[in-house]
């Protein structure tokens, strides 16, 4: 059975995607999950935001490894025509203490398609990108706990970027100027329902994670409108992330000039 995977580092326009194509009906994701951690609990977002289990099987579901569980939760999809689509949480394995309380080290691999895989399910993956001094600009001023010196961040940024490259990509600068056609060639990569509509409804849609759940919400987060907004070039984190070698070595990598 074929999963399509979204992959996105944080601040790189996961979210923004993960309502265009969740305000589609049909489409059922589950939003930065993975193997080892969630954002928020698999079974909490399939029972509360995906109407895909109920209070009754909640105790046997959690008990399941993880590939059961998304193969149990596909399968139920397919069976009324809907479309499971995972976006997967890659700070776990790309960055170092994700979650703030020092448990998990990043294995710089995509064990969701490892996990997946071991469960006889076949990943389609499709990738959200950005420049990386926009990405560490944002991480740096929005979260205290992922902050890091710019040569750090740039030695995993590049170990992402070689993970991903291979993948079909799409920047989030596009994305943001042309949304109706890149969203359209998104779903047709990953094989699930378009509906042009989304472009009205996507600011509504808010079963899902990321800076539309933020305790101060981010100017993205509160756009009713799909645009790009001017990248903060004066700040001292995306001048020293614009000159860092290996994040001019990720955007190349990634399809940026």
């Amino acid at each position: 059975m074929k999963i399509p995977v979204i992959y996105a580092y944080p601040r790189s326009g996961g979210t923004l995607v993960n309502r265009c194509l969740g305000s589609i009906p049909g489409n059922l994701i589950l939003s930065e999950v993975n193997p080892l951690a969630a954002v928020s609990p698999i079974a909490y977002q399939a029972q509360h935001w995906l109407s895909l289990l109920t209070q009754d099987q909640v105790n046997d579901f959690v008990q399941k490894p993880y590939g059961q569980q998304i193969n149990y939760l596909a399968t139920i999809s397919r069976k009324f025509n809907y479309h499971l689509i995972i976006r997967d949480w890659t700070g776990v394995n790309f960055i170092e203490n994700p979650t703030g309380d020092n448990i998990l080290t990043p294995s710089f691999l995509l064990e969701q398609a490892i996990y997946l895989s071991h469960y006889g399910l076949t990943p389609l993956p499709l990738v959200i990108t950005r420049r990386g001094a926009d990405v560490y600009e944002s991480i740096t001023r929005t979260f205290q706990h992922l902050q890091c010196p710019v040569q750090r961040f740039g030695e995993i940024y590049l170990k992402y970027a070689q993970a991903i490259w291979k993948y079909p990509i799409f920047h989030y600068e596009q994305i943001c100027e042309d949304p109706l056609t890149q969203i359209h060639s998104i779903c047709e990569i990953l094989d699930i329902n378009y509906d042009p509509t989304f472009i009205k409804r996507f600011h509504h849609f808010d079963r899902c994670t990321g800076d539309n759940r933020l305790k101060q919400s981010s100017k993205g987060g509160q756009l009713t409108e799909i645009k790009l907004l001017p990248s903060n070039t004066e700040s001292e984190s995306y001048i020293a992330a614009s000159v860092d070698r290996n994040c001019r070595r990720a955007d190349k990598l990634l399809g940026y000039e």
